[in-house]
């Protein structure tokens, strides 16, 4: 036998699903409260308004400026020479030269089976 299982009302399960978006809202911003900078001091001459006149002072002694547009003589440019730093120089280290050695040479006599001389 089939047991009927009762189903939830759908405003029961709205209510749950709003709860739980509650909860989470308020903890989120709780935490934002704690976790977030403060706004930044702004200085008072900053927030002053400006005028809106344009600076034409400004902008003839940007027209009065020397602006060069060709190249520059090579008179003109000055570059620093470096002068080499007195360096010691390395004195040679003795190496030691080979001593002679006797090598082993095998006799015509005593030739073994397998051994190729030369």
């Amino acid at each position: 036998m089939k047991k009927n299982k009762e189903k939830v009302p759908n405003l029961v399960t709205l209510a749950i699903l709003t709860t739980i978006t509650v909860i989470f809202w308020v903890f989120f911003n709780i935490y934002r409260e704690f976790t977030a900078k403060p706004a930044p001091i702004v200085p008072s001459e900053l927030l002053e308004s400006f005028s809106p006149k344009l600076d034409t002072e400004a902008l003839d002694k940007l027209e009065k400026r020397f602006f060069y547009e060709g190249t520059i003589p090579l008179s003109e440019i000055t570059v620093p020479v470096l002068t080499p730093s007195p360096q010691e120089t390395p004195s040679p280290t003795p190496t030691p030269s080979p001593s002679p050695q006797a090598s082993p040479e095998a006799s015509p006599g005593l030739e073994s089976e397998g051994e190729i001389l030369p």
